[in-house]
């Protein structure tokens, strides 16, 4: 009986943790920036699909 206690008392504590992950510091949130500032501008770059970049599978 005090086996089902203790192992209950142990699911029951790591059932109710919430961990949240940590800010990031300002080092971390200024490279995150700046990958975002570059995956932006490439997404910028490349611009809409032309049809000349269209699935060879499909039938015309």
């Amino acid at each position: 009986m005090k086996q089902i206690l203790v192992a209950s008392a142990l699911l029951l504590t790591a059932c109710n943790r919430e961990e949240q992950p940590q800010a990031p510091t300002a080092e971390e949130s200024d490279r995150l920036n700046d990958a975002e500032a570059m995956l932006n501008g490439l997404a910028n770059e490349e611009g809409a699909a032309s049809e000349d970049a269209a699935p060879s599978n499909l039938q015309q």
